[in-house]
């Protein structure tokens, strides 16, 4: 069993990575970072502490509001506890965020699954789902997978082939285009927004008065639209 290596902070950006592993950074109460795992490179610099890892999982636990960089080209990534900015990639795994502050996820091959994202939260994945509980606005591309924001601000969508289903929770733009898939959007109510809906094949339907507060554009080739209020 490796022990665990403590390290002084010199700034609040800690940057992990592993060639071939799962990634997991921890953002709890503690003044130092934990390496629970034998690491190939520990490395305090100026602003950020760099650990790196050429094969195994990394498991590491830091101050609440680290900013994170997170990457492995075969693994999983999971942040967990209350982070500050994070930049996320994966060249096959999924990636699962739980609260920060702001949100750059990609992976080729993976679904993302973010919980609570402060402000933007943008995410990318040519194969795998997109789940967001929570975000100030939403940057989401989707080649194949559904895509799904329970409660988020201003959205932009692009979707391959799957469902997109958005629950905003402070009318601003939302725009989305699907090239295969059905569209619902449910908007706050006593919303009047400005609507472009256009699909290609299948039904429109918008509940919504519209007016000029905030705007919803969707354009789908093959599937349903449905705009509605809570």
């Amino acid at each position: 069993m490796s022990k665990p290596t403590s390290v002084t902070p010199t700034g609040d950006t800690v940057r992990v990575t592993t060639h071939s592993g799962s990634v997991t950074v921890i953002g709890e109460d503690r003044p130092d970072i934990l390496v629970e795992d034998d690491v190939d490179r520990i490395a305090a610099g100026a602003d950020e502490v760099e650990i790196k890892s050429n094969s195994g999982s990394i498991t590491v636990r830091c101050p609440v509001d680290t900013h994170v960089f997170a990457g492995t080209s075969s693994g999983s990534v999971s942040l967990q506890g209350h982070l500050g900015r994070v930049h996320v990639t994966s060249a096959s795994g999924n990636i699962t965020i739980a609260h920060v502050q702001s949100a750059d996820a990609r992976t080729n091959s993976g679904s993302i699954d973010v919980a609570d994202c402060d402000g933007e939260c943008r995410c990318r994945t040519p194969s795998g789902s997109i789940r967001i509980g929570r975000a100030g606005s939403v940057d989401l591309v989707a080649a194949s997978g559904s895509v799904e924001g329970t409660a988020v601000g201003a959205a932009t969508v692009h979707v391959g082939s799957g469902s997109v289903d958005l629950g905003i929770i402070e009318l601003d733009r939302i725009e989305v285009d699907a090239h295969s898939g059905s569209v619902s959007i449910t908007l706050p109510a006593g919303s009047h927004p400005a609507t472009d809906l256009h699909a290609g094949s299948g039904a429109v339907r918008c509940d919504c008065t519209p007016g000029d507060n905030g705007a919803v554009r969707v354009t789908t080739g093959s599937g349903s639209i449905t705009v509605t209020e809570r």
